[in-house]
């Protein structure tokens, strides 16, 4: 059973889905770019307000400063009990997923040498590994009617190609975008024979009023984001702090995503020996793996200063990271239809797949800026408040040759629909007697994306042939914890309950071709997460 369909003439990419096989997105530039509130359990128990405290081991990739506190030699290493739960809050019929992980969040050295006589009374340096991001996360989306369908999205993107060249035969060789030409060969959309050179029509299998079904979105995420820092700062009279950094970003991303729809008297037609037959229903799935390389240098300056003997203020600003990456896509669909040949139905399956594509590209992730300001009451208490800037609107995609032209469509996406965010961070701690004390913190996060995409009132692009997507809203960072010292060694335990929330699409609306996306979930992922840090000065 094959397709005949061929046209000469200028060939013309789409802004589809998939506008090139060779095309990144925002979306995974946003995904590269998150982290996590990771850290010493001391760090996390006090929600991270350390940019003016310095002298804990995840200061070393927030303030390097922190590191001219030190006035010992120290290693430190933490461990995390991880239990994570997904569910989705505003459709029917969704199941929650919950899965425990151990994670080994960080391993470091501080080097300390005195110096006597002199203003600058100590110089340090460091080098550590702190994890600044776990991708690992499972879900599932349950669309128990759909009011759309994924087909009439593709077809109204491919339209936009007077003269496209969709056969199988050499289709993914001509620059054509790839989603288009796998769902044309299984199926998913249709051609009208009555279409000009200069004027292609495409439609897919729903009609609305009379296309039933539902369907389904499954994805599982894994992966990580490490951070290795090698740090030297000191200490000029006691009242004065300063550190410089250089890290070493490493991270993996794996998406496999599985989207599928049930259609009912759906609008498709299928060829079989140049005759025309329409598709009374349609059972597919479209089936996606992603995975991301990548390693990044950055580079990190602060200081930390006494205002008074129990006053401190701290500032640091962090360069963006300037990635490599590494990008391997592959797309599959299977399609159980049937048509209708002499008004007798008949079952018939298509399969497909595309190639499995590489690209390369780079990514320059935002500028970040943090303050923070401490203050000691007596030998007793500690409260501290920190507050970060992103400039998330400042991100750039290019070609390995540092060329931005190349992705000038996603870098206005960045610079149009991602935000600025803007990050809170409290932390106090208690020192009940001079070895236990305890902790509190709270920290929290404003959405990277606009309300345009949020709120899908504005067509989102992707790569590849994943059309699926989720954007961040906020993220919410509840922690306490304490910790015990002994004369050369400490132990602290910390518990984090994190609280994001996203909003989830299928596929993305096209608003101006009155094309709706799939329906909107709201994913909430909550992790408590048990902390245990263990370390030895000397």
């Amino acid at each position: 059973m094959n397709k005949i369909f061929q046209k000469t003439g200028l060939l013309l990419l789409a802004a589809g889905f998939a506008a090139q096989a060779s095309a990144q997105s925002a979306v995974e530039a946003l995904k590269l770019t998150d982290t996590d509130f990771i850290g010493s359990a001391r760090f996390v128990s006090m929600g991270g307000a350390f940019t003016s405290l310095g002298g804990d081991i995840s200061t070393l990739s927030q303030n390097p400063a922190g590191i001219g506190v030190y006035r010992s030699n120290e290693v430190v290493t933490t461990l995390t009990i991880s239990p994570q739960s997904t569910r989705v809050d505003n459709l029917p019929g969704n199941s929650r997923n919950s899965k425990t992980r151990v994670n080994f969040d960080n391993l470091g050295f501080v080097g300390t040498f005195n110096l006597r006589g002199s203003m600058l009374r100590n110089i340090n340096f460091g080098v550590a590994y702190n994890s600044r991001k776990n991708y690992a996360r499972n879900y599932r989306v349950s669309y128990n009617s759909l009011n759309g369908s994924l087909t009439n999205a593709i077809a109204g993107l491919c339209n936009e190609n007077p003269n496209n060249l969709l056969t199988a035969n050499g289709a993914y060789d001509n620059g054509a975008p790839w989603l288009d030409i796998l769902a044309y060969d299984n199926f998913l959309m249709a051609y009208s024979p009555t279409a000009t050179a200069a004027n292609n029509t495409y439609y897919g299998l729903f009609s609305q009023g009379s296309t039933t079904g539902n369907g389904y979105l499954d994805v599982r995420e894994s992966g990580y984001n490490n951070e290795y820092t090698f740090n030297f700062g000191g200490n000029v009279a006691d009242r004065v702090f300063f550190g410089i950094g250089l890290g070493i970003t490493d991270l993996k991303y794996t998406l496999v995503s599985d989207y599928g729809e049930n259609l009912y008297q759906t609008t498709g037609e299928t060829e079989i020996e140049s005759t025309l037959y329409p598709i009374t229903s349609s059972g597919y799935s479209l089936y996606n793996e992603l995975t991301l390389n990548g390693t990044g240098v950055n580079f990190k300056a602060g200081l930390i200063a006494y205002v008074t003997n129990s006053w401190r203020i701290g500032a640091a600003i962090h360069t963006p990271t300037y990635y490599s990456v590494r990008r391997n896509g592959y797309g599959d669909i299977i399609n159980n239809y049937v048509y209708l040949e002499n008004q007798i139905e008949t079952q018939a399956r298509s399969q497909s797949n595309t190639p499995v594509s590489t690209q390369h590209f780079s990514l320059r992730t935002p500028l970040r800026f943090m303050v923070g300001t401490s203050y000691q009451i007596g030998y007793k208490a500690i409260v501290s408040a920190d507050y970060e800037y992103t400039a998330y609107s400042r991100m750039k995609l290019s070609d390995d040759n540092g060329y931005e032209q190349t992705y000038a469509y996603d870098n206005d996406d960045i610079r149009n629909y991602l935000k600025n965010t803007h990050t809170v961070r409290l932390g106090g701690e208690y020192r009940v007697t001079p070895q236990l004390s305890l902790r509190v913190g709270y920290s929290f996060t404003s959405s990277p994306v606009s309300d345009e995409w949020l709120d899908n009132t504005s067509y989102v692009p992707t790569a590849g042939t994943l059309p699926s997507y989720s954007l961040s809203r906020t993220k919410n960072n509840y922690s306490g914890g304490i910790g015990y010292r002994f004369k050369h060694a400490y132990i602290d335990v910390a518990y984090l309950h994190r609280r994001t929330s996203d909003e989830v699409m299928a596929y993305s609306a096209i608003p101006d071709k009155n094309i709706s996306g799939s329906e909107k979930a709201h994913l909430i992922t909550k992790n408590n997460n048990i902390i245990l840090t263990f370390g030895v000065k000397f």
